[in-house]
């Protein structure tokens, strides 16, 4: 039986489980390194104990960042490791949507669920015109938090500043702990 090259790629892109759903184009996984779909990539924000706890509470429904790659405008996964004293990977989320907007409208539209207050918004956000707002939703804790020391024995991994791209082992290992 013959099979188009569609057909194959389809079969390929399932058999290495990469998952990216480009309307116009077919993506084919390549066969070593990271995923091709760099919206389909988990990323990794290092975020202040008490604003991780209220994500994952679902209490806070946004994230606020100074800086971040605009994704195309399909869902991405956000692994979120809370900082010091916790420093552990806590939970995970999925972007819905980002956007870029000028500061006064994040704090006009975004303050009740951003659950910041007023001097630590114009503090976070000093000297700049615009910023971003990470609108989330399928929040999940992990049962167990990952501490940074297995994070770094097992994986090289250190907290980004702002935001990393998950290295492929690492989101294995974190989506076998979310359903174990």
């Amino acid at each position: 039986m013959l099979i188009s090259v569609a057909q194959l790629a389809l079969r390929t892109q399932d058999a290495l489980a990469t998952k990216c759903s480009h309307k116009d184009q077919l993506v084919t996984p390549r066969l070593f390194g990271d995923e091709t779909c760099p919206a389909s990539r988990g990323v990794v924000l290092s975020i202040h104990p008490k604003y991780s706890e209220k994500i994952l509470e679902e209490q806070k429904t946004v994230e606020l960042r100074r800086r971040f790659p605009v994704p195309e405008p399909t869902a991405i996964t956000l692994y979120i490791y809370s900082t010091s004293p916790v420093q552990a990977m806590v939970g995970v989320a999925r972007i819905k949507e980002v956007q870029e907007l000028p500061v006064q409208q994040i704090w006009t539209e975004f303050q009740e669920n951003a659950l910041i207050n007023h001097k630590d918004f114009t503090k976070y956000f000093r000297g700049l015109k615009s910023g971003f707002v990470l609108i989330l939703y399928d929040i999940k804790p992990f049962p167990r938090q990952i501490p940074l020391r297995r994070l770094r024995e097992e994986f090289g991994f250190e907290p980004p500043q702002s935001f990393l791209y998950i290295k492929n082992d690492l989101r294995k290992a974190l989506q076998d702990e979310l359903y174990s």
